[in-house]
């Protein structure tokens, strides 16, 4: 879907925000650019929309290099949500969602029909949000209409640059289980910048972590955290190694050892079952909170299983001894 090769970016100051970058993005993965203040992951991320142009190198999308395409033509197939949200005040949430419609001509009953539907597929009542302005939006609120936007014209790629870094910690972790919720649904390519190592684990299909614009490793989570390729890496990763160890192993790897349950209900009850994408800290944070000793595990609505919590605390168990082995 997405492939750098040997991209690289020079500001007249000359500084090297990005060096000799090449990667491939696989269709409906979510690639998370990681890495600290100045590293180059804000640059990399813009390169593909042209919002900042690369000094050398071929950016590829959907087969056709970008600097072929019409910038404008570009970004409008393209979904872009940021931190700072950046919704118009002066327009509704309805008339936020629908720019991009509007500039591509859709139907006034299908830019309708479409704001329902996404207000819905991000948890707000359309009929109590649509005629909103942002002023009256909390900060979560304003967040999920930044996504709905980025998703108004159904593009098939989605750049995120740090959504969720404005707010609260309580409310971002709830945006992030409900993004994770969503990915499966909207089966986009989506490209997400963070330089905060614990939501890249939780979000990433794969990360790409980046130094003073070069590449240091590329790899799904739970390779970069066991696996780390250099000093750079190791050091990246710190003193937080078995806790995100827990953060990459979903209930997902644990699937062989849940128990049917036929009294189960087959429809999910919040903030009383897991789902088969939260991590081994979310279900050892669940079975705290309600005090069972065992849970039922959805994927999206279909039941999977009981986890018993002896079984959680034997994989975790396991887990801190193969951390402790390897100091």
């Amino acid at each position: 879907m997405i492939q750098f090769k040997q991209v690289n970016k020079t500001y007249p100051n000359g500084v090297e925000a990005v060096r000799d970058l090449s990667l491939e993005i696989a269709e409906g993965e979510t690639l998370v650019l990681l890495g600290t203040s100045g590293c180059g992951k804000t640059t990399t991320m813009k390169m593909v929309n042209r919002l900042i142009e690369p000094t050398s190198g071929c950016i590829v999308v959907a087969g056709t290099n970008i600097m072929e395409q019409d910038s404008i033509e570009l970004r409008r197939q393209i979904g872009y949500a940021i931190q700072h949200i950046g919704l118009f005040p002066h327009m509704t949430v309805a008339e936020n969602i629908a720019v991009v419609p509007k500039l591509l001509k859709w139907t006034p009953e299908r830019i309708s029909s479409r704001i329902d539907e996404l207000l819905g597929l991000i948890g707000l009542e359309p009929k109590e949000f649509r005629d909103r302005y942002p002023s009256q939006l909390s900060g979560g609120q304003k967040q999920r209409i930044g996504v709905a936007r980025a998703l108004a014209a159904d593009p098939p790629i989605v750049l995120m640059d740090e959504p969720f870094g404005a707010l609260d910690p309580i409310t971002r972790e709830q945006l992030q289980n409900e993004f994770i919720e969503l990915e499966s649904e909207i089966e986009k390519t989506i490209i997400f910048v963070t330089h905060d190592i614990f939501e890249a684990v939780k979000m990433g299909d794969r990360i790409a972590l980046l130094d003073k614009g070069c590449l240091q490793q590329l790899a799904p989570p739970a390779e970069l955290v066991e696996n780390p390729a250099n000093k750079f890496v190791e050091q990246f990763l710190g003193q937080h190694r078995f806790q995100l160890s827990l953060l990459t192993r979903t209930i997902k790897t644990m699937s062989s050892r849940l128990t049917l349950n036929e009294t189960v209900s087959k429809t999910p009850i919040p903030d009383l079952n897991l789902n088969a994408r939260s991590s081994l800290i979310d279900a050892l944070d669940m079975f705290k909170r309600t005090k069972k000793t065992d849970l039922p595990v959805y994927s999206k609505n279909e039941y999977l299983g009981n986890l018993d919590k002896s079984q959680l605390l034997k994989e975790i168990t396991q887990i801190l001894g193969n951390a402790g082995g390897a100091r």
